[in-house]
């Protein structure tokens, strides 16, 4: 090896190392300000990486109870070098909440997608204001799983959150393995036909929102986020994930897949892989995925880190800007109710970009 390509390959080691550590330390900062901090003290934290050229930043929202990142494009920075030249924490007396917390509704409807009635959850903002309408984020469950996983496990969490950010949420039904698809094999596993054409519609006829929508989900959720937002471009916001199956062609005989997609092989390829995330990614044009993007897992992961790691590193060679977060955990409800405010606050974020100005 020359020396020229020595010194070069250490300045992407460098680079690499610094990012890492920008990441570290903003991680630092928001759980050291979640437990020093006093509730209505709002804190900005900003770092910025290197996409092409251009730089992205991520700060923290003025959140009275989980200060959390959110991602944002930025033309203020241009290499990895200006990243976390500046991070402040800045104390200020906050109002009195205007909001009065949060209502759960529980509405049902039956699906001719699906041939069975489909249910779901809104937690809607509570206020003064009775003709407000709000975004609305559609948050997908996992394997196992049904409409009632989220407020079984973090109800006050989210009602919380759509208290803080005065957002919808809904949790809608998915099967416990419909994989959020439409099966040739299954005919009543006919997800995303029922998610497109009716939940949508039924959600936005019954409940308070204003045509805005984002969407996430955990592990089978954050692969049927990931799958409907790229295979439907312009009808969601921003899209996240929680520990998502981000690659079901890495898991042929796992979970029930074979049933939806058909068995592994060269009849059932196309649709295996147009329901992959990293198939689908590496295809993608830049308008598809011009959406932002944010993909978060913990290191702890069995099933999944290997393939979020991949979508990550195909993304950063496709120079797509997006956010992708590691942090210790497990493939469990412990850690995706911790990333639920890094996750809310990010589509809050962008919906309130998207909206009205």
């Amino acid at each position: 090896m020359q020396k020229k390509d020595v010194v070069k390959t250490n300045q992407q080691i460098g680079v690499h190392v610094k990012r890492t550590l920008i990441l570290f330390v903003c991680s630092f900062l928001i759980v050291l300000t979640r437990h020093f901090t006093a509730p209505c003290q709002p804190v900005e934290v900003r770092i910025s990486d290197s996409r092409a050229g251009e730089g992205y930043s991520a700060g923290v929202f003025e959140d009275r109870s989980a200060p959390t990142v959110f991602l944002s494009s930025s033309s203020e920075t241009s290499n990895a070098e200006s990243a976390a030249r500046r991070h402040t924490a800045k104390r200020s007396e906050c109002p009195e909440p205007a909001d009065t917390g949060c209502g759960t509704e529980r509405r049902e409807f039956f699906s001719d997608a699906c041939g069975t009635l489909m249910k779901y959850y809104a937690l809607v903002p509570r206020g003064s204001d009775t003709n407000e309408r709000y975004p609305v984020l559609y948050l997908l469950h996992g394997a196992y799983d049904g409409y009632t996983a989220w407020k079984d496990h973090a109800e006050k969490e989210i009602c919380d959150l759509v208290s803080e950010y005065r957002i919808v949420v809904v949790t809608p039904e998915g099967g416990s393995f419909g994989w959020y698809a439409d099966s040739r094999f299954l005919k009543k596993n006919q997800v995303e036909a029922y998610f497109l054409k009716e939940l949508i519609p039924d959600v936005e006829k019954n409940v308070p929102t204003n045509g805005l929508r984002s969407i996430a989900g955990l592990s089978m959720g954050g692969h049927g986020a990931f799958v409907l937002c790229l295979r439907h471009p312009g009808v969601f916001t921003s899209v996240s994930s929680m520990s998502g199956i981000l690659d079901i062609t890495r898991h042929k005989k796992q979970w029930r897949l074979p049933e939806v997609f058909g068995p592994y092989g060269d009849d059932n390829m196309a649709d295996w892989e147009q329901h992959s995330v990293l198939k689908l990614i590496e295809r993608g044009s830049d308008k598809l995925l011009s959406v932002p993007m944010l993909i978060s897992v913990s290191t702890g992961d069995r099933y999944s880190i290997e393939e979020n790691r991949l979508v990550h590193k195909q993304l950063e060679k496709m120079n797509v800007r997006h956010l992708y977060y590691e942090s210790p955990g497990a493939h469990d409800w412990a850690y995706w109710t911790s990333q639920l405010p890094l996750h809310v606050s990010f589509h809050a974020f962008w919906l309130k970009s998207a909206g009205p100005k």
